[in-house]
């Protein structure tokens, strides 16, 4: 009786285990499978992207009048931002020379003008105008800030909510081949209700940054100054206090939260950096998503931006023609640089829609297309994007 009991307990032990083996197994195909899915979805966006820039850049080039103080000036695209399929937009310091002063390691960028190219490939033209309803870009404090707004109103509640994306010229780390790049997000909300019965919304935002490609040497690190912010790494909770142990673990997602109002001047305030390795290109996105608005299943999108940077050499020791020679621009003669290239991506719906049927049509039609980027960037982002 004993034995049958033992033989039992056995088999029902090895059952649950089986079990579990294939409820692990299957959650694994189902994890593989989503991976795949994010995978072909960044490469369709990221080809579509790069196709808006080759035909950019085609119009651009074609422009006599900007070929011409371009020919003329000394030169260097400080950013360049797509914000949907028919409008992209180039900030050029045009105009400068480098200087050097007492003490600092390197010449730094004195003087020049901003240039502010709005392409559009609608009406295939290109003109020179400083909108500052787009983005903001300050020389001096090296800052580019850009804007988002939103309107929402339902039930009698109007949701009113500004964001500015900060970002700032990247760091070269010494003696190490590693870049620090600073960004920050901060914003407002308002909301308004048409009588004191209405229900106010429980608003709580949700700042999420997560590499869009395998890219090694790539960290997500959070300023830990902020209060109140709640820290996700790859869905693993960990404390704002502890953050700085877990600062230096490679990290494909970083999710910061905050309640609905900070004791700050503004509402919601997000601080952290991104360090990557040299001669690299590096892909992340950041969303903010606002829970608590309307009776979804989950968070709103409100904003995002996806950012490709393709970060210089180690510049240290390296010499004033070198760095002009190969495009890497000096900020401040302390160790601060201008990305090779930086490109900035308004996302959406139209990014979505279409790299889709873009990625249709050319499967239709068996057409290969090749990006119009550097020969590092492209080498970079075929190996990348092949996760």
């Amino acid at each position: 009786m004993k034995k049958r009991s033992f033989l039992f307990v056995l088999a029902l032990i090895l059952l649950l285990l089986s079990g579990t083996f294939f409820v692990i197994e299957a959650l694994e195909q189902d994890i593989a499978k989503e991976n795949a899915r994010i995978a072909n979805e960044t490469r369709e966006q990221m080809e579509y992207i790069q196709s808006l820039q080759a035909e950019s850049e085609k119009l651009f080039a074609q422009d006599q009048n900007v070929q011409n103080l371009l020919d003329e000036n000394t030169n260097f695209r400080v950013y360049e931002i797509i914000h949907n399929e028919s409008l992209v937009e180039y900030i050029y310091i045009i105009g400068f020379h480098l200087q050097k002063i007492k003490y600092s390691r390197e010449p730094r960028i004195v003087n020049g003008t901003v240039y502010i190219f709005y392409v559009d490939l609608d009406n295939k033209s290109v003109t020179n105008e400083d909108d500052a309803n787009f983005a903001y870009f300050n020389q001096s404090s090296r800052l580019l800030r850009l804007k988002n707004n939103v309107h929402k109103k339902e039930k009698g509640v109007s949701f009113d909510s500004s964001m500015t994306t900060n970002v700032w010229s990247g760091t070269c780390l010494p003696y190490s081949n590693r870049w620090l790049y600073p960004f920050r997000v901060e914003g407002n909300q308002s909301i308004n209700r048409v009588s004191d019965s209405t229900k106010i919304p429980a608003m709580k935002y949700q700042l999420e940054i997560k590499k869009m490609t395998d890219t090694e040497n790539m960290y997500l690190t959070y300023d830990s100054t902020g209060r109140n912010v709640e820290i996700l790494s790859d869905n693993t909770n960990i404390s704002s206090k502890y953050w700085k142990d877990e600062r230096k673990k490679e990290v494909n997602t970083l999710t910061m939260s905050l309640p609905s109002k900070a004791d700050y001047p503004i509402d919601w305030c997000y601080t952290w950096e991104v360090r990557s390795g040299t001669n690299q290109t590096i892909v992340f996105d950041i969303d903010m998503t606002a829970d608590g608005w309307s009776n979804t299943a989950g968070p709103e999108k409100l904003y995002g931006w996806r950012f490709i940077i393709e970060t210089p050499p180690n510049t240290y020791g390296m010499s004033e023609e070198k760095m002009m020679e190969i495009g890497v621009w000096p900020t401040t003669g302390f160790g601060t640089f201008y990305p090779l290239s930086t490109t900035i991506v308004k996302k959406g719906e139209w990014l979505a829609k279409n790299s889709k049927e873009r990625s249709a049509n050319i499967g239709s039609n068996e057409t290969e297309y090749r990006p119009l980027v550097s020969g590092n960037m492209a080498h970079e982002l075929e190996k990348s994007l092949a996760w």
